[in-house]
């Protein structure tokens, strides 16, 4: 099995919890590590230096940016595309970065706020559709900052009116309709939150469900299930839970 772990750091890492944080990350051995809202700071220094330490040498970040972007941090060998969606510097183009395994593909995410991200989606999108009629095994993973308004804002939960809204739930279900989202598919019946505005346990009905993957066709049999690890909020290390996606080798 191969183990696939995305986590927000939260602006970079708290610095006075970033060891506790990738502590808890590594006993979850992982073999590809997600990190988005990483930045190329010192903090992002102490995140790859402890990655490689633990055997995670193969790495690509986003590289020059002090700003919110990825590190993907892994213990097999693959080919970087950074900014696989070539996007201009004012369009955010450090919120993905492609890696080609030997037999898959992965894109790590983080996708800004609000309709920033429309330019990201419309790309994974598209390359949703093409890695579907090339029959590729390819997962996109990270935080999207996007989802279903209806089930993915625990606010509107039971509500005839929507209380909030995400401004690219549009794209979303586009993108829903050429890959699987794999923590629902998992657990159709269930709803989990994997963000909250404050550190610690929830407020009520506050939740939104950011942090997601996305499998292509040919990908979706060899995945052996999803779910969050929400113990990195509850703890006050980060903001967001772990997702967690587990792979038949």
């Amino acid at each position: 099995m191969t183990r696939i772990l995305a986590l927000n750091v939260r602006a970079g890492g708290i610095r006075a919890k970033l060891d506790a944080l990738l502590e808890r990350a590594l006993r979850l051995e992982a073999q590809v590590c997600v990190f988005s809202e990483f930045r190329d700071t010192i903090s992002g220094d102490r995140i790859r230096e402890a990655m490689t330490r633990a055997g995670h040498r193969h790495q690509a970040f986003s590289a020059g940016h002090r700003g919110n972007g990825v590190l993907v941090a892994s213990t097999m060998p693959f080919e970087p595309i950074p900014n696989p969606a070539g996007l201009p510097e004012a369009a955010y183009p450090h919120a993905m970065i492609e890696c080609v395994f030997p037999d898959w593909h992965v894109i790590g995410c983080y996708l800004p706020g609000q309709d920033r991200k429309r330019p990201h989606l419309c790309y994974l999108i598209r390359f949703a559709q093409a890695i579907n009629e090339r029959n590729l095994p390819a997962i996109a993973i990270g935080d999207f900052n996007s989802g279903r308004n209806e089930t993915d804002i625990e606010a509107n939960l039971g509500k005839a009116r929507l209380a909030d809204e995400f401004s690219t739930a549009d794209l979303y279900s586009l993108l829903e309709r050429q890959w699987t989202e794999l923590w629902q598919h998992f657990h159709p019946d269930e709803r989990e939150f994997s963000w909250y505005p404050q550190l610690g346990p929830p407020q009520r009905k506050n939740g939104w469900r950011l942090d997601k993957a996305f499998a292509s066709r040919a990908m979706l049999p060899r995945i052996s299930g999803a779910h969050y690890d929400h113990t990195f909020r509850l703890d006050a290390l980060s903001d967001h839970s772990a997702l967690i996606v587990d792979v038949r080798d």
